[in-house]
């Protein structure tokens, strides 16, 4: 009997040390394979009809349109230029991204989150790549030439619990690559800019488990209430997961850039919103911890059966 109960207890150790603090978790950004042609847009500009966040009741729609909509993405508000500058239903920005980025996060318990890499690839229109990086200590866009970024603190927290609608908050620096200066170039910079959302496990996206947070995004840009939102998640987001996704990070951040390149017709008082939708897998490492602990489990029930 005392063998039995040191098998149960073991378990729950094993699946502790699979998320200790420290661990870096990749989110991978989602994309579906209609995430193409025309750009996503924020609700309200001028000249503008769709937001382009998938299946809201204002998309534009057509062939041409991405009427599916796109899941990230940034888009700039310059001061001051409307149509006949910039087109009816356009806005510069990083559309329909794809990439990476990583965690330095214990997503069992919460607590400190650190950024340690951003690597995101779109276009501001068809044909002209734009990339989206972090900004770290010692980096050319930290030199003083962009702007008054240090690549400090790329840090936050993350609150393990549906309570705490598994809230998730990151202050990072990062810089704006786009075809205007050429490839390479820093177009414009962003410091101590914030992201704020959640990170949720894939098990708690369920109709149970959004009665038990109340999970938004801050820029409203879904509009609605909460309720709205949760369903969308669970209607439109879950079911284009991949099937070995684990965790669903939503974040959303908006600033005024601290340095821009004259040759984009952005200034610093023009304005920047972002939406990120991301996911990560179980590592190799944390898989096969999960999968011991549940080996143990089932040889301990057949032992205790017999």
């Amino acid at each position: 009997m005392r063998r039995h109960c040191a098998w149960r207890i073991a378990i729950p150790v094993l699946v502790l040390v699979a998320g200790a603090a420290g661990d870096t978790v990749t989110f991978t950004l989602l994309t579906h394979s209609d995430n193409q042609t025309l750009l996503p847009q924020p609700k309200g500009q001028v000249g503008v009809s769709g937001d382009h966040v998938i299946r809201t009741t204002d998309d534009i729609t057509g062939s041409t349109f991405n009427p599916q909509g796109c899941f990230s993405f940034n888009f700039t508000n310059p001061i001051g230029i409307w149509p006949p500058d910039y087109p009816p239903g356009y806005a510069e920005g990083i559309h329909s991204m794809t990439g990476a980025f990583g965690l330095e996060v214990d997503l069992g318990s919460g607590g400190t989150a650190s950024i340690t890499s951003l690597a995101f690839e779109g276009y501001v229109s068809p044909g002209k790549n734009s990339a989206q990086r972090l900004v770290c200590p010692g980096d050319t866009a930290a030199d003083g030439n962009y702007g008054a970024i240090d690549g400090l603190p790329n840090s936050g927290s993350y609150s393990a619990s549906a309570g705490a609608n598994w809230a998730f908050e990151l202050v990072f620096d990062w810089y704006y690559d786009t075809p205007y200066a050429g490839s390479g170039s820093i177009d414009m910079t962003f410091n101590n800019y914030g992201w704020s959302g959640f990170i949720i496990p894939v098990s708690e996206l369920t109709p149970a488990g959004m009665d038990l947070a109340e999970l938004d995004d801050p820029l409203g840009f879904f509009g609605g209430t909460s309720a709205d939102f949760e369903s969308w998640l669970l209607n439109e987001v879950k079911p284009r997961l991949p099937a070995d996704a684990a965790w669903l990070l939503f974040a959303q951040g908006t600033a005024h850039p601290v340095w821009t390149n004259p040759g984009m017709g952005m200034t610093t008082d023009g304005l920047v919103d972002q939406t990120v939708l991301g996911y990560a897998v179980p590592e190799p490492g944390t898989a096969a911890i999960l999968l011991v602990g549940t080996l143990l489990w089932s040889a301990a029930r057949g032992r205790n059966r017999n």
